[in-house]
Order: structure tokens, then C-alpha cells, then sequence
């Protein structure tokens, strides 16, 4: 089975971020596959790499990129948002991309489920 991941909150606000990368390692255990994640609205900030979390909290953009990167899992945030909120692509996590709402159709015509990680959704 073949999963697309729309995340939809900021990567600090609730614990989706960490419960994302749970989620996708029990999905691939069980010998599915994932699409792509992809981040709208707020949740554009998860592929900001210069995010600044200190000596004591986890850097979750680092977090998603790595898990990203060791997995094999394309990674998008909506490019309406990234205009919005000022983020440059130089400032995304390696290998994120700038895709539009088309595109993420595109990842959802070819999976079998799509999963809403976001509040209020």
C-alpha cells in the first residue's frame, strides 16, 4: 500500500512532528511505501533548516530531513505558503522542494491512502 503524508502544523505546536517519522518507520516496516510528506500552512516551517532550538530542544527540521534522506521519502512544502511566510529555498532542508497543490494531487493519485496530521483538520 502506498501512503501520501499532508502535514499541516508548525513543527513546535504539538507533538505531530515526532509522531510523523513514528508513524512512517511503522508504515515501512510492514513493506508499504510512502509517496511524499507534504507541509501546508504553518507546517512549511518543518522544511525551514535555520530554525534555532537551542542546546536542549530537538531540532525537528533536522529530525525530518535526516529521516527523509535515510528512507528515501520526497519531501514538499505548499508554494503558496513558502511565499507567505518569507522562506527561501536556500533555507530549505536538503532535498525539500517548492510544489504546488497540483502536484501534491499528483502524490495522492498515486497512493492508496493519505494521511491529515494537523490541528483542526
Amino acid at each position: 500500500m502506498k501512503y501520501t503524508i499532508f502535514v499541516a502544523t508548525e513543527p513546535y505546536k504539538f507533538q505531530i512532528s515526532d509522531s510523523l517519522t513514528n508513524l512512517c518507520s511503522a508504515i515501512l516496516e510492514k513493506g508499504n511505501s510512502i509517496e511524499g510528506i507534504f507541509f501546508f500552512g504553518s507546517g512549511v516551517y518543518n522544511i525551514k533548516k535555520d530554525i534555532d532550538s537551542g542546546k536542549t530542544i530537538r531540532n525537528i527540521p533536522a529530525k525530518i530531513e535526516q529521516f527523509c534522506k535515510e528512507k528515501d521519502i520526497k519531501c514538499a512544502g505548499c508554494s503558496t505558503w513558502i511565499s507567505l511566510t518569507g522562506i527561501k529555498e536556500k533555507n530549505f532542508i536538503e532535498n525539500a522542494a517548492d510544489e504546488g497543490l497540483g502536484d501534491l494531487s499528483n502524490w495522492v493519485g498515486e497512493s492508496d491512502k493519505l494521511l491529515f496530521f494537523g490541528a483542526g483538520i
